[in-house]
């Protein structure tokens, strides 16, 4: 909604009270914002405006009566020469944010103007010029024809600075209004999550069915399958808010219900630093992590990652790596110890406003301390992210890589050669503000030149998440 809410719109070969072609995404409710503008600028006697933001609604939804009969009225009167206002509307239209906003600013200065105010804050926010966006949406929210339109913008600004209430009153209040009622319950609900301060805590059982990785013909004598129950906490602080520094801790505990030297005790804390505007981030972060396997040390590792994002339209492409300094602490898997380190790349689509496809690609490498059991891997991934309404979500993802051992394994007389095919769907659904039902079922088929080390395993979990945010 968002995208088709900034995608205003002037035609340029029809005439300025010409009815206009439908746009290639309908959308009636957003098509309201936009009548709601038309009668505001002719109320305030600026007919070509108005015929403007008419046709952008009935572009949206030809079947706008209301929006027709206030095109019709605002082309009675005499043609006014092109204004900023629709300069501002041409530069939204282009995807021109900062020409537009210059322009909506010259049209507040020629006469006072809720409707430019209410264009010029979104711009503002689309570049992520929080503070800026301020100002003139509260000067569009003292006017009634905007209020909740307004509401709405300051709510996303709210959101993103980390004001959780202050968020979800501010979209409770907009979705009064039709126009806003299925997006501003969502993001209520989701604000009541968000913070400068968040807390979560989720409780989870699965079974594994291979937990020791026992080859195919080994399993059914090794009994390599075991339930388990877990448990995580996190905090996460952001004293700026989305974008600034941030610090998060972590604690979990699994427990199996049969081989007791699989339970694992495990905690972790990062520190880092995320840029984020107009839909672009930088984050770069600092982690420590221990793990104990069987009630005794098994690994601490110091990590490093780094990340960006950008967004060109429906499209984003990110790249990612980590970096991961593993000291293994027992001795008989000291020599694992070394370098891993990941790079991907990655290239997403939004084809619905809560569902995405992308594709990516990943290289890694470890370089152990014993060279034999060092490797290289790459391969592709696939995923899709899928709304079902505002409290449902689906995530299901598909990957093959190739891992080489460069090395000949001593004990193998090998160099090993392995590839991997895994498999992972997962959902969840929102029981209420703060309480998420969890699901997730993850395969793994891995073949080796080594029989002894190819396998399958199949990981079936439920859990139940609670998210609280403060501040």
């Amino acid at each position: 909604m968002l995208a088709l809410l900034l995608a205003l719109a002037v035609q340029a070969a029809p005439g300025p009270c010409d009815l206009p072609p439908p746009a290639s995404h309908p959308d009636p409710t957003t098509a309201e914002i936009y009548r709601a503008v038309g009668d505001g600028e002719l109320a305030a006697g600026s007919r070509d405006t108005a015929a403007a933001a008419y046709r952008r609604a009935l572009a949206l939804d030809p079947s706008n009566g209301a929006a027709r009969a206030g095109l019709a009225s605002s082309c009675r009167g005499p043609a006014r020469a092109s204004d900023p206002f629709q300069e501002g509307l041409r530069l939204m239209e282009s995807g021109d944010r900062r020409g537009a906003v210059a322009a909506f600013r010259a049209a507040r200065t020629a006469r006072p103007s809720p409707s430019a105010a209410l264009l010029e804050g979104i711009c503002l926010y689309e570049l992520g010029d929080d503070a800026a966006a301020l100002p003139p949406l509260r000067e569009a929210e003292r006017d009634p024809a905007h209020r909740e339109a307004a509401s709405f913008f300051l709510g996303l600004v709210a959101l993103r600075a980390g004001q959780g209430e202050r968020a979800a009153s501010l979209f409770e209040f907009a979705s009064a209004d039709v126009r806003f009622a299925a997006a501003g319950a969502d993001l209520a609900r989701l604000a009541r999550r968000e913070g400068r301060l968040m807390l979560s805590l989720l409780a989870e059982s699965g079974y594994d069915s291979n937990v020791l990785l026992l080859p195919s013909g080994r399993q059914a004598s090794g009994r390599p399958g075991d339930a388990s129950a877990a448990t995580t906490m996190a905090a996460l602080a952001r004293p700026l808010g989305a974008s600034g520094p941030y610090a998060r801790a972590a604690f979990s505990y699994r427990d199996q219900a049969r081989l007791d030297a699989y339970d694992l005790l495990g905690g972790s804390g990062a520190v880092g630093w995320l840029a984020e505007r107009a839909g672009n981030h930088l984050l770069a972060e600092y982690a420590y992590e221990y793990t104990g396997l069987g009630g005794i040390p098994y690994l601490s590792a110091h990590r490093l990652f780094a990340g960006g994002r950008a967004a060109l339209g429906r499209i984003a492409v990110g790249l990612t790596w980590f970096g991961r300094f593993e000291s293994f602490r027992q001795a008989s898997d000291v020599p694992f110890s070394g370098f891993r380190q990941v790079a991907e790349g990655d290239a997403a689509l939004r084809i619905a406003p809560r569902s995405s496809i992308a594709l990516f690609y990943r290289y890694g490498r470890d370089d152990a301390q014993e060279a034999a059991l060092s490797w290289q891997e790459h391969g592709p991934r696939a995923e899709a992210r899928i709304g079902l309404g505002a409290d449902v979500r689906l995530v299901a993802e598909v990957g093959y890589h190739w891992r080489r051992y460069p090395g000949v394994d001593p004990f193998l007389g090998v160099a090993r050669s392995d590839t991997y095919l895994d498999g992972a769907l997962r959902g969840e659904m929102d029981l209420g503000d703060r309480w998420t039902l969890r699901l997730s079922l993850v395969a793994q088929r891995a073949w080796s030149n080594v029989p002894n080390l190819a396998y399958v395993m199949v990981f079936p979990t439920f859990g139940i998440a609670y998210t609280i945010g403060f501040l």
